[in-house]
């Protein structure tokens, strides 16, 4: 039978095995409405009308569970003895916390989305892939690549307030957690500023291994990733380039260092089935790449050059995530 709560804080979802539930406040719910692709201003309404449904007339809530696994639940008091404390906190989850069976939660969500015109297809599989990442059972990585000054902070910081996302992560804050493994003199490139990290390079030692490199691309041989600039042990002649050409060596040499550390970032991240925006300018197309290869989190790379037009793409940017992620069809 339905449970009529005059003061609703928590909705507590249950799977339909029950080994596994998870609590839904209204600001949480109101996130998972942002990363499936809501208006802020809808996913506020919905999020509030979805909680006032619950919290309504028992004989709805009993019409509209009709035909699912279940109904509307009072949280129930634990049968052990209980210390007084434990038993009014235990009092105020009843009087504040129901439970639900998932399939109606997504019933009530959904309904409550097409009163906004948010209609799509496969409506109630993104409604559930945008709970799996809110419940931690999915995860997305975001990477936001560019140059300097070209807005990329910012606009990873509003991308992870728009999608609900805490965890925003630069590419300079894993550099300066590298040096606190290694001092400056033995590893001069790292503590390098990224558009001087040329000056820390042989530049004859540069050129010999950038034509070690092109014949091996001639003769077909696959080359490593990584900046061979020590030598091994080929007679291959060279010559000093220019500093323009050191500063890209440089840079390039810096950012495989961190992106080696960020790989092994993100296959933590994933483990915890933990959300991350990452942004930097060591983020190269290379890793990009590779990283959409080896890491099926990785969803949509990023990149941004002008800061003139930063709002425009930044609008631009958050709905081709979204409709990449969570393609929801609006209609107004």
């Amino acid at each position: 039978m339905a449970a009529h709560a005059k003061l609703l804080l928590y909705i507590v979802v249950v799977d339909e095995s029950g080994a596994s539930s998870f609590r839904y406040t209204r600001s949480l719910l109101h996130s998972t409405l942002q990363l499936m692709g809501c208006k802020p201003r809808h996913a506020f309404e919905i999020s509030r009308r979805v909680f006032d449904v619950v919290r309504g007339d028992p004989a709805e809530m009993e019409m509209e569970s009709q035909g699912k696994s279940g109904g509307v639940q009072r949280y129930e008091l634990p049968d052990a003895a209980t210390s007084p404390r434990q038993f009014q906190f235990e009092l105020y989850k009843r009087r504040t916390t129901v439970l639900i069976p998932r399939d109606l939660f997504l019933h009530l969500v959904c309904q409550a989305l097409a009163l906004y015109k948010y209609l799509a297809p496969n409506q109630r599989n993104h409604l559930t892939l945008a709970c799996r990442i809110r419940e931690r059972k999915e995860s997305v990585t975001v990477l936001l690549c560019g140059t300097s000054g070209c807005g990329k902070s910012t606009l990873s910081t509003l991308l992870g307030s728009r999608l609900g996302i805490t965890t925003v992560v630069s590419t300079d804050s894993i550099r300066h957690m590298m040096r606190s493994f290694v001092d400056d003199k033995e590893n001069p490139l790292l503590w390098a500023s990224t558009y001087h990290a040329g000056e820390c390079l042989d530049p004859v030692a540069v050129s010999k291994a950038k034509a070690r490199r092109k014949a091996k691309k001639r003769s077909g041989v696959s080359t490593n990733s990584g900046m061979d600039y020590e030598g091994s042990g080929d007679k291959v002649e060279g010559k000093p380039i220019g500093k323009k050409q050191m500063a890209i060596e440089g840079y390039k040499a810096q950012s495989e260092m961190v992106i080696n550390s960020l790989d092994r970032l993100i296959t933590a991240w994933e483990d915890r089935k933990e959300s991350v925006v990452v942004e930097g300018v060591h983020l190269s197309l290379n890793f990009v790449v590779r990283a959409t290869e080896n890491h099926n989190t990785v969803l949509f790379p990023l990149y941004t050059y002008f800061p003139s037009i930063f709002l425009a793409l930044s609008n631009y940017v958050e709905n081709a995530l979204l409709s990449v992620s969570f393609p929801v069809k609006v209609e107004l």
